[in-house]
């Protein structure tokens, strides 16, 4: 049994990740063994930060946004290219004796990402205007592909390369086609100096919606499947899991933003000695939901998301730790996802079939059912074409849960390959089609923000 990245949960080794990550851990004693375990650590550091330094400024010349530059770079670290090409020098960047700690370091990041996600989900704002529309566009954009993947699934069960859980796999394949990334979507928003359209505000909304629908349904499915579909097993730990979320919001949110409003208001900012005290809320809180049996990460997404109306601390936050998350930990779950996708297991002209419908299944669920939903709701052709696209993209979040499927043994790795393919490819295809359906409203976006600037 090995300690898997995001569930602290033990599953076989030989499901769940390649070599370089199922290693043993490596010696703890100070001396020349852990100064060259620390050796292969920097070298593994220094290569994932540059190459996705590169990557991102090679890909804006195509109109692409950094954050895909980032998802790009860990992707060619794997063996889908350096691995290929050169897989010696793979070996031995990527050396065993490191892989605990590799592991460790991106479970923290995601920790902190997660916390990061649920600070920006102003539920409010984005559900002030236009409330039915979102509703409808984000209920409709979790139903459609739910439902089509779920349809789908054995299909795509009876073509793999591994045995995994027929029913397992069927309710995690329909989930994983139903994600739409927030942060990456966000980011694209600003990046194309969008952000205060009125299309921004409503996809980033129903987004907002489809992700915690789907963070539910996704820990309800780990449930049962670490309970193999036990009842006995499964109805404590949702029990308890909705408790410990009453707990937070009901009990522990009031207490905690009036500790945290009294030392912005004494202090005027955030303090560096008030910042381990937000980390130990946060770990604390990841540790309950870990060892109630879905993920650490849902922690940090909990206390995020019950801090996250205090936009004087979330501003102070982004400024003093988003920069190290953003720029360290992120780059390294994008190596690690990288290491775990494999492009050469899709081989032959029916691997690359099966990858196509995966993509079509993927793009006519999201695509094709927000887009019907949103012309249902009055919306203009071209705006329903442009929420269409924006609820396409996958992004980030998917790959987190891409992750999770992995490990907990239901994505072989061909069907995993081909999920973070689908990933990549949603969200290289967004900025240029968005930019391309909203040609034409960056004078309103500049008036907006400039009449928002004026009443602030």
């Amino acid at each position: 049994m090995t300690t898997t990245l995001l569930t602290g949960l033990g599953v076989p080794d030989a499901t769940v990740v390649p070599p370089f990550l199922a290693s043993s851990p490596p010696p703890t004693a100070v001396g020349s063994g852990a100064e060259e375990i620390t050796l292969h650590l920097l070298y593994q550091l220094i290569t994932i930060l540059v190459v996705t330094q590169v990557v991102s400024r090679a890909v804006r010349p195509l109109g692409l946004t950094p954050v895909s530059g980032e998802m790009l770079a860990g992707f060619l670290l794997g063996p889908s290219l350096l691995g290929a090409l050169l897989p010696g020098l793979m070996h031995w960047l990527f050396h065993p004796s490191t892989a605990a700690i590799f592991t460790g370091l991106a479970q923290i990041g995601l920790i902190f990402l997660m916390f990061q996600i649920g600070l920006e989900f102003e539920f409010t704002r984005h559900l002030r205007t236009d409330r039915r529309t979102v509703v409808l566009i984000s209920v409709v954009g979790v139903a459609a592909p739910f439902v089509l993947g779920y349809l789908s699934a054995p299909w795509f069960h009876a073509r793999i390369s591994e045995p995994v859980p027929f029913l397992g796999f069927r309710l995690f394949f329909a989930v994983a086609m139903s994600i739409t990334a927030v942060p990456v979507l966000g980011r694209i928003w600003m990046e194309l100096g969008l952000s205060h359209t009125r299309l921004a505000a409503l996809t980033i909304g129903a987004a907002a919606v489809d992700d915690v629908s789907g963070w539910m349904i996704l820990g309800a499915i780990s449930l049962a499947v670490r309970g193999t579909f036990s009842a006995s097993w499964v109805a404590p730990r949702l029990v308890g899991l909705a408790a410990y979320v009453a707990l937070v919001f009901l009990v522990l949110r009031r207490p905690l933003r009036g500790l945290i409003a009294r030392h912005l208001a004494r202090h005027g900012e955030l303090q560096s000695a008030a910042v381990p005290y937000v980390v130990v809320l946060l770990f604390v809180s990841a540790a309950v939901t870990s060892n109630l049996g879905v993920f650490a990460i849902i922690g940090g997404f909990v206390i995020g998301v019950a801090l996250h109306e205090d936009r004087r601390f979330v501003e102070q936050w982004r400024h003093r730790v988003s920069p190290i998350v953003w720029g360290f930990f992120l780059p390294l779950f994008f190596a690690y996802t990288g290491l775990r996708t494999d492009v050469g297991t899709i081989h032959s002209w029916s691997g690359l079939t099966t990858l196509l419908l995966v993509l079509a299944v993927a793009c006519l669920g999201k695509f094709g059912g927000t887009y019907v939903a949103a012309r249902l709701a009055g919306e203009s052709r071209r705006d329903a074409l442009t929420i269409g696209v924006c609820m396409n993209t996958r992004g980030l979040m998917e790959l987190i849960v891409l992750n999770i499927g992995k490990d907990l043994g239901l994505l072989p790795t061909d069907v995993f390959s081909m999920l973070v393919t689908m990933a990549l490819v949603t969200t290289f295809m967004a900025t240029p089609l968005i930019r391309r359906l909203m040609h034409g409203h960056e004078l309103a976006a500049a008036q907006a923000g400039a009449s928002a600037g004026a009443t602030n």
